[in-house]
């Protein structure tokens, strides 16, 4: 036994396999490696059985895979020791190894018999398969059921308004609260534990704190607030409830409960309380306003019963407020139903008020008859649907205002009015027969007074001549002024716009007045201060007659010095205007002189009027048409230095303005060389006049300048004549038509000759000027007018111009117009 021990690895006593027996090289190797590819796997079983033995220690009979491995890895070491001993005989070794595998066998064995009858009581592997699948599947819907009821919590969390949450007993958050963390932004770092207090506006703090308390005691907790709400960024009011979960014992486990959003609630009931407070409101302001209005007031249901009705009403109606309420309307007022019950019907059926009724007849209050003003309003109940036209009238609102007393004095105005305009018509008919009667002798006494100018040579007849005509055209100008001045008055004068040439305009104004400057021995000046308008639109007659009013004064009241007028144009005013200034060095005047000026039959003082004569008319008159051009007239005037008068008239179309920088005027001493040559006429003219001395007059101022007059006593006469030229075929180029005579007058011959074919152009004559006779004369067929006294340069160049310059069918195209325009003026009248 010891030599085996000691000579354990000695293999000097044997020779290696490969030199025992007939082995083949092949036979030899594929011992060999099939012993070492057995000791591998007989190695690798065992590190498997002990891993699994390791990890799994819950398994009975561990022993069996520590022997197993054991066993196994004997086996593996003998065939390792077997492929060895082809090189090293250690047959000593081999026989030790094979030795131990035996033991370790039957240790094995041993073992695995005492277990068996353990081994035998376990499952079957399909029964524990069975069981394992059964454990699986119970798990599974353990699982579902687990995953079920957190998504219904999950969705009441996020599918609420409300929070849900659970604390410690003492009131914390010990776990995350995801429904408080939605609805007020605190994360849970911010609303663990007691953080989120700091979610509750601070003053009610103390309120729940003291309610938590009692909570404490009475496991019930229920309070208000406001917390603060993350999405509105804003403090919403919330109502709480919560219970106490409690243990066997009796003690506080948690606590579990509800926040509400109540904020629409509050809100509601706040608005609530408004609304009724407004409502009181306007209930007391409507009772105040039913007792205080000086007219009578109801509200009615569709019962015609009354509701509501002030004292006033009651009054009206002749019962006691008292007697009113419940009573039907058609009941107390039986006099008016005819009236009143189709009023209250229509605004039932139609929603619509009824405004500005007058109501005539008798009430129970009066036995007299008496005028009342009403209105009726619909008290209107919204549908639900929010259609305006399906509302429901529930009740009319009367407004009754007794108006007898003014329908009487509305009476006795209309008869004054018509008092009124009775004498207004008879002084317009007055101002027009004196200007008939006043003009037509003046215009026979001026017209020969020039015919006389004609013949004389003698100085002194001259100047006995000149002297009647310059207070015959005085006593016409005062005679223009004062009808001008009733026009006015009389709302009668209307302006006449038209593109007026500004430049040629002032140079005919210069010559006119250098005449009378030169008279006085006074400087006349025109000045343009930079560029001005080549045309402006506004009315040139008017304009015309205003300035040389304004210049003839300045000159009339310029003893010595000058007189100037400057022209200049605003542009920068809004709107751009045309300025003109007439100054002079003359007399001057006082601020009280200034405030009287404008007024009619005014001027400075007595004093001036002995002096300098006029009867203050011009100003005023000048002052009402710059106004009725839509301008300005301004005064400047220092007593003793003189004055400036402005006149500005305002352009509407700047866009369109040309701007010219016309030359100045020069001023000459010699006023003959001013006077246009006089027109000469070539043509055949029919002058009709009742007036002998008219007729006479017209024909010599006619004849001088060359032309052939015929003449005729009234229109008769004057159709007789035209019908005779047309026929004989020598026509008149123009005819003078004088508009008042007896038998036909000039309108009525106008209107037979246009519906004769007779398209002559036709000059209208007449003294009457206060009844607009220039749109009558033109609307009536005439082509122009000329107003008596004739004035012998504007009845020749007036003839020159229809006789040589104006074609027929231009003219024939003019009445079209005008004959269109009239038509339309009264259809609008119609209208």
């Amino acid at each position: 036994m010891g030599d085996f021990v000691s000579n354990f690895f000695d293999t000097s006593d044997f020779p290696a396999r490969w030199h025992c027996g007939n082995w083949s090289e092949f036979l030899g190797w594929l011992h060999i490696v099939s012993d070492a590819a057995t000791f591998g796997a007989y190695f690798a079983i065992p590190v498997v059985l002990v891993h699994f033995a390791r990890k799994r220690d819950d398994i009975p009979s561990t022993r069996l895979f520590w022997l197993f491995a054991a066993f196994i890895s004997a086996c593996g070491l003998v065939h390792l020791i077997e492929a060895i001993i082809f090189w090293h005989p250690l047959y000593r070794v081999s026989g030790l190894m094979k030795f131990i595998t035996a033991v370790v066998s039957w240790g094995t064995v041993i073992v695995l018999v005492q277990q068996m009858p353990h081994l035998l009581r376990l499952p079957s592997i399909v029964a524990t398969n069975e069981r394992l699948q059964e454990e699986i599947g119970q798990r599974e819907e353990t699982q579902r059921q687990l995953r079920l009821v957190k998504a219904r919590y999950e969705a009441l969390l996020w599918g609420t308004r409300s929070i849900v949450w659970t604390t410690d007993p003492a009131g914390g958050f010990t776990t995350p609260q995801i429904s408080w963390e939605r609805y007020t932004g605190q994360t849970w770092t911010e609303h663990q534990q007691f953080g989120w207090i700091n979610a509750i506006h601070p003053d009610d703090r103390p309120s729940l704190k003291r309610r938590w308390q009692a909570a404490l005691e009475s496991g019930k907790y229920q309070a208000s607030g406001r917390i603060w709400h993350q999405d509105s960024q804003a403090y919403r009011t919330f109502a709480v409830e919560a219970v106490a979960v409690k243990n066997d014992d009796g003690t506080i486990r948690e606590w579990v409960g509800t926040v509400g959003d109540i904020e629409e609630q509050h809100q509601a009931q706040t608005n609530l309380g408004v609304i009724q407070s407004e409502l009181a409101r306007k209930n007391r302001e409507l009772e105040l306003i039913y007792k205080a209005a000086p007219v009578g007031m109801s509200l009615i249901d569709r019962d015609l019963r009354y509701l509501r009705v002030n004292e006033t009403l009651a009054k009206i109606n002749g019962f006691t407020r008292d007697q009113h309420i419940g009573r039907r309307a058609d009941e107390l007022l039986k006099g008016l139903n005819d009236q009143l019950l189709p009023i209250y019907r229509r605004v039932f059926a139609t929603g619509r008020p009824v405004l500005g009724v007058e109501i005539v007849g008798k009430t129970p209050a009066s036995d007299q008859q008496r005028t009342w003003l009403a209105s009726y309003y619909p008290l209107e109940l919204p549908s639900e649907s929010g259609d305006a036209n399906k509302n429901t009238v529930t009740a009319v609102s009367a407004i009754v205002q007794d108006i007898t007393d003014r329908k009487e004095q509305e009476q006795r105005l209309r008869e004054s009015e018509q008092i009124a305009r009775a004498a207004s018509q008879s002084k317009s008919e007055f101002l027009a027969n004196m200007s008939h009667e006043i003009r037509t002798p003046m215009a026979a006494i001026l017209g020969y007074a020039d015919v006389l100018l004609g013949h004389l040579q003698d100085p002194d007849n001259r100047n006995c001549v000149l002297i009647m005509k310059k207070n015959g055209q005085f006593l016409l100008e005062l005679i223009n002024d004062i009808l001008d001045l009733s026009r006015i008055e009389a709302g009668k004068l209307t302006m006449e716009p038209d593109d007026c040439p500004l430049p040629q305009m002032v140079a005919d104004i210069q010559s006119l007045m250098l005449v009378r400057a030169e008279e006085k021995h006074v400087r006349f000046d025109v000045e343009f201060e930079g560029k001005v308008p080549r045309t402006i639109t506004t009315d040139p007659i008017r304009l015309r007659q205003v300035l040389i009013n304004l210049i003839g004064n300045a000159i009339k009241f310029t003893d010595e010095g000058e007189v100037r007028l400057k022209v200049r144009f605003i542009d920068d005013a809004e709107p751009p205007v045309v300025e003109f200034a007439v100054m002079d060095t003359g007399i001057g005047m006082s601020d009280d002189q200034i405030r009287r000026l404008f007024k009619p039959f005014s001027q400075g003082d007595s004093s001036v009027t002995r002096r300098y004569g006029g009867s203050g008319l011009g100003l005023a008159i000048s002052q009402r048409l710059v106004e009725m051009m839509n301008g300005e007239m301004d005064l400047v005037s220092t007593v003793g230095q003189g004055s400036t008068f402005y006149v500005r008239l305002p352009i509407t179309s700047f866009a369109e303005i040309q701007l010219i920088k016309p030359d100045l005027v020069t001023r000459t001493s010699e006023p003959e060389a001013m006077l246009a040559a006089p027109a000469r006429l070539s043509c055949r003219v029919l002058v009709v006049d009742d007036r002998r001395d008219v007729r006479h007059i017209s024909q010599h101022f006619l004849e001088k300048a060359g032309a052939r007059v015929a003449t005729a006593e009234d229109g008769g006469q004057g159709i007789d004549a035209a019908i005779a030229a047309r026929e004989s075929g020598e026509p008149f180029d123009v005819i003078v038509m004088d508009m008042q005579m007896p038998n036909v007058d000039g309108l009525q011959a106008t209107a037979m000759l246009r519906s004769l074919g007779i398209q002559w152009p036709v000059i209208a004559l007449t003294a009457d000027a206060m009844k607009g006779d220039r749109d009558r004369c033109l609307n009536g067929g005439c082509d122009d007018y000329l107003a008596k006294p004739i004035d012998q340069a504007k009845l020749v160049a007036m003839v020159a111009r229809y006789a040589h310059q104006v074609p027929v069918e231009r003219l024939q195209e003019k009445r079209k117009s005008r004959a269109n325009q009239l038509r339309a003026s009264l259809e609008d009248d119609e209208v």
